[in-house]
């Protein structure tokens, strides 16, 4: 196995553990919020998936799926959001939207991420994509933001639902 192949299988299990652990949630499991200004399960999801999206498809110089499959007309929201620096209204707007929608949305940056890290070489994890930033090449930034990134949210998914009463596998 090479760096690359170990990337690849790193996110594609990532990715299908936090989607694993939300699919059975009901809608007011995926909305519950232990405390005023505290994420919600739902909108976790869609924050990490969003970044995800441009992430990936920053990589590859083409628009992501939120607007290339217009991802935010069937959410009703703004093409222009993110994934971060949302007040308590927006955040509330997101967890709310249907866990049905979220989930689909999430399988679809997740497939498109296992196409795309399917298709690497250890030699492409070593591009800079941002040439004023020579040492955050991909494998940094995969690391970094994408993984660790990943898994520190899980961790949150699988702490909202324990409070809720749930149990998680892994």
């Amino acid at each position: 196995m090479n760096v690359a192949e170990f990337i690849h299988g790193s996110v594609t299990g990532l990715n299908s553990t936090i989607i694993d652990d939300v699919k059975p949630l009901t809608q007011p499991q995926s909305e519950w919020q232990p405390a005023p200004n505290a994420n919600p399960i739902g909108f976790i999801l869609w924050h990490f998936m969003r970044v995800q999206d441009n992430m990936i498809h920053g990589f590859q110089g083409k628009s992501p799926v939120w607007e290339a499959e217009k991802w935010y007309e069937k959410l009703g929201m703004d093409v222009k959001v993110s994934g971060g620096g949302f007040e308590e209204p927006e955040v509330k707007k997101v967890a709310d939207l249907p866990l049905a929608d979220l989930v689909a949305y999430a399988e679809r940056v997740s497939q498109c991420s296992s196409d795309y890290f399917a298709s690497l070489q250890d030699a492409d994890l070593e591009r800079a994509p941002d040439p004023d930033r020579p040492k955050r090449t991909i494998a940094v930034i995969v690391r970094a933001f994408l993984i660790a990134h990943g898994w520190w949210h899980d961790g949150e998914i699988k702490y909202l639902k324990g409070m809720q009463g749930m149990p998680f596998a892994y």
